[in-house]
């Protein structure tokens, strides 16, 4: 802190944006947004931390630079950063510069995967209707998958059973299953990826388990239900 109010004390007057106490306290800190979205004030935060952690001399820089914003800044490849910040400071900033980057799309990938894999195993109670007779009635995506397996002549060649008594089960059309959880819940971009990213919701769960070394083969697990042949009265 005391070195961003070092710098920003020999900054020209006329950059009134630019204040120690507004960074510090009424702003987010740049730690939370994207490189993209960094005020002036960010950058300058920024810098300041890089400064302070890499021991660089703060009155050799030129602070005409430290008052550009995120997309300035992010537009600036390695040999531009070190021309401006010198061939000490110059590296350290590009480096951490992309790290930021990277951690911000990183997170928000994470973050979005979540919400997706959330939206696409259901986890809210759907109602039923008449648009609904033809495909089967499960409300959640294991749901969903247990009713074609136990309703081949309605979903003839998309899945089977492999260990009927173990719940071990293939798909044998899986983009086809896809499309139709996709229909199901009004969502056209559906793949057989996403569903099965979506099926790994349920491992903690032990309602569905991974068959190691086979592709496209899962088994029910311990807290799934409605598949055994006692439970539906029915024989393969």
């Amino acid at each position: 802190i005391k070195l961003f109010v070092h710098i920003v004390e020999y900054l020209p007057s006329s950059h009134t944006c630019i204040h120690p106490w507004f960074s510090l306290s009424a702003g987010q800190s740049y730690k939370q947004i994207t490189p993209n979205c960094w005020t002036a004030d960010n950058v300058l935060e920024w810098i300041s931390d890089q400064v302070e952690s890499t021991k660089f001399d703060a009155n050799t820089l030129s602070l005409a630079y430290c008052t550009m914003d995120g997309p300035t800044l992010c537009e600036k490849n390695e040999d531009e950063m070190i021309e401006i910040f010198g061939p000490q400071l110059g590296p350290q900033l590009h480096q951490s510069l992309q790290e930021y980057k990277t951690k911000y799309e990183t997170d928000r990938k994470k973050e979005f995967d979540y919400k997706d894999d959330y939206y696409l195993t259901s986890l809210t109670t759907e109602p039923t209707g008449d648009t609904e007779s033809d495909t089967p009635r499960g409300t959640h995506l294991w749901e969903f998958i247990r009713d074609i397996l136990i309703n081949p002549e309605r979903n003839q060649g998309l899945m089977k059973w492999e260990d009927r008594h173990e719940g071990v089960f293939k798909f044998l059309k899986s983009e086809a299953v896809a499309q139709m959880w996709g229909q199901k819940k009004k969502n056209s971009s559906m793949t057989y990826e996403k569903l099965s990213r979506a099926m790994r919701y349920y491992y903690k769960r032990e309602i569905l388990e991974r068959v190691d070394g086979r592709r496209l083969v899962y088994k029910f697990g311990k807290n799934s239900s409605g598949w055994k042949i006692e439970e539906i009265g029915m024989g393969m």
